[in-house]
Formats: C-alpha cells, structure tokens, sequence
C-alpha cells in the first residue's frame, strides 16, 4: 500500500497536448476513481502511474519513492485491463502466477500464494481450467487475481467491466470494492461509465480535455457540481440560460424566473436535476407546503426505466424540462399531451457562471 502523488504531470504527443499539468494526491488506501468521456486522458494518466506511457513532463511519487524514470516491472503496480489480457494456452493457476515467476519467486511460495489469491476471488476450484472454460465475470476475476498476487503497492483498473453484461458488470464491481476494502489497497479505477464511479470510489476526479474539472465525494460531485461539464456528465441536468437578479434568476427572454438560494457571482446558467422536480397533474390539488418555483407544461414523451419513469415536459417559449420520478408516486399515471405542474425547491437550483462551451451545451439541449 502506498499513497501516490502526481505533481504537474503532463503528457504531449507533438503538438497535442492529451494531459495537462495534472496535479493530484491519492491517499494510502483509497479508491480513487478517473470519469470522464473518451479522449479526456485518463487512461493516459492511468498508464504514466503504471510506467507504460512515459511523462513528458512532471513527477510521479509512491509514498517518498519518486518512481517517474522507473519502469514499470520496477514500480509493483498491479494492473488489470479493459481486454484481461489472459494467456489463452495457460491455465487459470499458470495466468496468475505468471508475474510471480518472472520476479522468481521460489515455486513452493507461488504455489501457496496463487492458491490464496485464488480462494480470495472465490476461484479456487477452477485452477485447473482454462480461459475459454469461464465466463466472463470469472476471466475478469482471473486477471484480478493476477495482479493483486504480486501484493502490489498500488492497483490500477483500466476500464475492467467494460466488456462484461449490465448485471455481471453489477457482481463484479461488488466484489472489486469488498477486495479493495479489505485489503486496504491504494486503488485508481478508470472508467466513463458515472454509475460505476459513483458507486465504487471514495473520490472522483472529473477530467475533460487533459484537465480536472472536479475532484471530490460521489455526493459533492452529485449535489455541488462546480462546472456545466460536471453537472452534464455525472447525472442529467435541465439548463436554462439567463441572469440571476437578487434572489432570482430570470431566464432569457424575461417571461420567467426561478427562486435560487445560492449566489454565483455573474452567474449565467441555471442546472436542474430531473429528480428534484415534483410532477403532478394540474387539476390535482396542491400539496400544504407550496413550492419556491411553480409551473405547468405540457407532456410530450414517457419513458418507462423500472424504479423510475421520465417525462419530457414542454413549457413556455417551447422550452423543455426532464423530469424524473419514482414509480412509487402517482405521477406515473401521467400521459402524453396531459397538462401537468411542476414544483421545484430553491435548494435544487444550480447556479454556474457561463463561457461559450456552456452556452453550447444549453443549445444542444433545446
């Protein structure tokens, strides 16, 4: 186990710069997770830590040791792919002993150590088999396996469940976080999947474009998104563009306003979570407590997601809100060209100041 730390790491191929100046602690034992869309440079950062990709510039540390020039059979990272990366003529027992033997380590404790490692991701009887005789949420185990044997300072997932079915995906991530958790390994987990992130790490680091845009809790991240970006890809998010007045923010055009409590200097942009809105039908009477923000709209679509359905209600100004709610609640009787009210707290209402990607973004959401 090992805290890491990046100190303006960067990496440039030619004129393209993929990651920029990224600095960023990790602590001993924690589970630290790299989000962001394809492209952003975080499975770059993830394979500098690793010592397959060299920094162009910047230092990498494990604890006090600064392992930037090493390379990576030197650093004991263990690392598990988006491809598994198994030997197909090897068995399950051969897969994971491979990095032992090429540390040579004495037969009799590979022997001992495989067959823990192996119990520990619950494989033991399968030691025998080959690749193509498991599943695929059993391969993912293997080469799990592989690279917790050689009881690495840091482990290093790149994309792992990616090539795994939704509800294999669900066991697997499971069973990565028991490990972690018990073990107490220092762990980076890279993926562009938000639910795996957000269910997974102690902490996320948004990336976007080479750059952090955010780091924090799921809950910070989720509640307290500082950028448009963040808000946009943790989760889905109504914006509206406009100018905050006092404690309002009028939208443009003026026709409407919504009730805010946080103030962000020049603020140009309002961010709406599509569950923190109260739909109900507009004949239905009205609850004891009113709401800071009321308005009706018209439904246009419904989409039925299980736990959840999700409406898309059109407004004023042909303006459109999501809306999203829990099948518990009455709203799922709502149809198609109903009339509807919706009711949303002060507190849910984001502020952001506005540059021209955001505006885009507004746009792309119309």
């Amino acid at each position: 186990m090992s805290k890491v730390v990046l100190k303006n790491l960067m990496k440039q191929y030619d004129s393209t710069v993929v990651v920029r100046e990224m600095s960023l602690e990790i602590g001993d034992g924690e589970f630290l997770a790299l989000l962001g869309p394809s492209g952003c440079g975080k499975t770059t950062t993830l394979r500098m830590i690793a010592g397959f990709v060299e920094a162009s510039a910047g230092r990498i540390l494990f604890g006090e040791e600064d392992v930037t020039d090493l390379p990576p059979n030197k650093r004991n990272t263990g690392m598990v792919f988006q491809g598994f990366a198994l030997f197909p003529h090897m068995t399950v027992a051969q897969n994971v002993a491979y990095g032992l033997e090429m540390r040579r380590i004495a037969r009799p404790e590979i022997k001992t150590r495989v067959a823990k490692v192996l119990d520990l991701v619950q494989l033991g009887r399968f030691s025998d088999r080959f690749p193509r005789q498991l599943s695929g949420g059993q391969q993912q185990r293997v080469a799990l396996a592989r690279a917790l044997v050689i009881n690495p300072h840091v482990l290093l997932l790149d994309e792992p469940l990616s090539a795994l079915d939704a509800k294999l995906r669900h066991d697997v991530r499971l069973q990565i976080r028991q490990l972690q958790q018990s073990l107490g390994l220092t762990t980076v987990f890279v993926t562009h999947d938000q639910e795996e992130a957000l269910s997974l790490a102690d902490r996320l680091v948004v990336m976007n474009a080479g750059a952090i845009e955010q780091i924090g809790s799921p809950a910070d991240l989720y509640e307290r998104p500082a950028t448009p970006f963040v808000a946009d890809f943790i989760g889905k998010t109504n914006f509206f563009s406009g100018d905050l007045n006092g404690n309002r923010f009028v939208l443009e055009g003026g026709d409407q306003s919504f009730k805010v409590c946080s103030q962000v200097s020049n603020a140009k942009l309002l961010g709406i979570r599509p569950e923190k809105i109260m739909l109900s039908s507009s004949d239905q009477p009205g609850s004891s407590r009113e709401s800071d923000n009321e308005m009706t709209g018209v439904v246009e679509l419904v989409s039925y997601l299980g736990p959840s359905t999700e409406f898309r209600i059109r407004l004023a100004k042909d303006r459109h809100m999501l809306v999203q709610q829990s099948n518990r609640d009455a709203a799922q009787c709502v149809h198609v060209g109903q009339q509807v009210k919706l009711s949303i707290p002060s507190e849910s209402c984001l502020l952001f100041d506005a540059d021209e990607r955001a505006r885009e973004l507004v746009r792309a959401k119309a």
